[in-house]
């Protein structure tokens, strides 16, 4: 009987060990096999349903507007979110032709400069060889560097050749999907249309069908997404704006001849996270310093900076008046987005935090 104690604790203590190792083994199973699984389903329903997300992102963007038609203007609801669609439409055209007939413009220029680019680069590039070789030939390297120097130059040269091949890949992909990227765009504005239109139908049938206690935290959270998601798009719109204004006035200001084609990827690869501008201004001013144009190289770096140190400033202030969220949360969410989801935990990140912060809203309101 004596032992009896003993033998109970070590049962015990063998129990809590079991207990633990089986709780890290789902652990691990959880997020070696099914968050994956669960990201892999999630891309396909994402692709699958891909008209109707953006359609129902677009039809709470215009929201505020139909809203406004119907209720201020007295125009029935599906009349306001057709005009508002039509609108819409009219719009991005304008911008796209405008946008479309300057890149014409400048990338005709381009073209025609473009022998001479093409040249001065080819003799910057021999010369560039010679220098090497003649080097090279005054100051004998031993075997091992020069087989270094010959492997570096392969290796330089195949990758130039698998950016060409993919580059190639990647727009005959883009022409070859025209066809469904355009079936997308016509059932989403299909969708858009029903969605706006009967939305107090839609909100009424989900509610209807929904446990009483999850009504107010289930609203509260849409509420506060559609809010969100409005605040979002207006932000990134206003960063990409400031930012390729910026740049079209900075490299105009250089002298640049193709300012505006520049300014707009520069606008658009702003959404890059943690490169952003810098994908095109710094490899562009190391070009420069590598054929010696250090005053110009020099430019573009001071440009960079302000463009860098502009969005710096303003980016936590946007952000935070336009999606509800103090700059240190929507700078947190960033970051663990970027850090566990990879490039779509930029916008997975916060909009995690705006639902958190919304059902607890909710529910305390429920209370």
């Amino acid at each position: 009987m004596s032992m009896f104690p003993e033998l109970q604790r070590y049962i015990t203590m063998l129990l809590k060990i079991s207990i633990l190792l089986i709780i890290v083994a789902g652990i691990y199973f959880f997020i070696q096999y099914f968050i994956p699984l669960l990201f892999n389903v999630s891309a396909i329903l994402l692709l699958g349903f891909s008209p109707f997300i953006l359609a129902l992102i677009t039809a709470i963007l215009i929201d505020p507007v139909v809203d406004w038609l119907e209720k201020k203007k007295g125009i029935k609801r599906g009349i306001a979110v057709a005009f508002t669609l039509i609108v819409l439409l009219i719009f991005i055209t304008l911008i796209l032709i405008f946008v479309i007939s300057r890149l014409a413009i400048e990338l005709a220029k381009l073209y025609a400069d473009l022998p001479g680019l093409t040249r001065h680069i080819v003799n910057f590039t021999l010369q560039y060889i010679q220098d090497i070789r003649i080097f090279i030939t005054n100051n004998p390297l031993p075997i091992e560097a020069q087989n270094a120097l010959h492997q570096n130059i392969k290796f330089v040269i195949d990758g130039l050749t698998e950016v060409v091949a993919k580059t190639t890949n990647i727009l005959i992909a883009f022409l070859t999907g025209l066809p469904g990227f355009i079936t997308v765009l016509i059932v989403a504005g299909l969708a858009t249309f029903f969605i706006s239109r009967d939305k107090t139908l839609i909100s009424k049938f989900i509610y209807g069908i929904m446990p009483k206690r999850l009504i107010t935290p289930t609203s509260t959270v849409i509420g506060e997404l559609s809010a969100a998601l409005v605040g979002f798009f207006r932000a990134q719109t206003i960063l990409i704006s400031i930012t390729a204004v910026q740049t079209i006035i900075g490299l105009y200001i250089l002298g640049v001849d193709y300012a505006l084609t520049l300014g707009i990827i520069v606008g658009l690869v702003d959404l890059l996270p943690v490169l952003g501008p810098g994908t095109v201004f710094i490899p562009w001013a190391v070009i420069h310093f590598v054929t010696g144009d250090l005053r110009f190289g020099v430019a573009l770096l001071i440009l960079y900076g302000i463009l860098v140190g502009v969005r710096q400033l303003i980016e936590p202030k946007i952000l935070a008046e336009n999606i509800g969220l103090h700059p240190l949360a929507t700078l947190l969410a960033l970051y663990l987005g970027l850090k566990f989801l990879g490039v779509l935990g930029i916008i997975i990140g916060p909009f995690l935090v705006i639902v958190i912060k919304a059902m607890i809203k909710g529910f305390t309101l429920q209370k």
